[in-house]
């Protein structure tokens, strides 16, 4: 995948957030946490491709250095050639291997300087292209790990509202429970209380 798709994950997992369920009375939102990891792992799929592509910049600068050396070598084979037949065809020798060693002492600096050029040319892209990949990754595991993080904290306190409203609920129905059996027994003692004398007689 490019570098946009990263972005596009990254967007699409900022939305799963803000579209969360809110829970009333509280900054905290109920999201799918399979759908988030599913997305962690895709904007992870996509990091191994920005390699490639830093690879794959550094090998076509490879391949231009080695255009380069073949450039150079023609140059110098050209040269050569050039060299022998005007050997061939003058009589001034001295002033011929003089030209021809100038011609081979220019092409040779000229392809040194060329492939130094190129090595450090790919040297740049590659550390260029390693940096970005580099940063790309830390900055969605930094803002995966800030997600997954406010999540566990949302659960967390969500997990203690409902525990605490459940003992509030056991102590309530306790309450009632005395209440009720409190009730029942003033309700036994007022009726003995109004028993029929003729039957306490008796």
């Amino acid at each position: 995948m490019a570098i946009g798709s990263i972005y596009k994950l990254l967007d699409k997992l900022e939305m799963m957030v803000l579209k969360g369920i809110p829970i009333p009375f509280t900054p905290f939102v109920i999201v799918n946490h399979e759908k988030i990891i599913d997305v962690l792992d895709k904007i992870r799929a996509c990091i191994p491709s920005e390699i490639q592509e830093a690879h794959s910049i550094i090998k076509r600068s490879e391949d231009i250095q080695m255009e380069a050396q073949r450039r150079a070598e023609n140059i110098l084979i050209e040269a050569k050639e050039k060299a022998e037949r005007i050997l061939s065809e003058s009589e001034l020798l001295k002033a011929v291997h003089a030209e021809a060693d100038r011609v081979r002492g220019e092409v040779i600096s000229e392809a040194e300087a060329l492939r130094k050029r190129s090595i450090e040319e790919s040297e740049a892209i590659r550390a260029k292209a390693m940096a970005e990949s580099s940063a790309i990754r830390e900055g969605s595991d930094r803002y995966a790990e800030s997600i997954l993080s406010n999540l566990e904290k949302n659960l967390s306190e969500m997990h203690a509202v409902v525990t605490n409203a459940q003992s509030h609920l056991s102590r309530t129905k306790t309450d009632s429970m005395d209440y009720i059996n409190q009730q029942s027994l003033l309700d036994e003692d007022d009726e003995e209380d109004h028993v029929p004398s003729y039957k306490i007689r008796r």
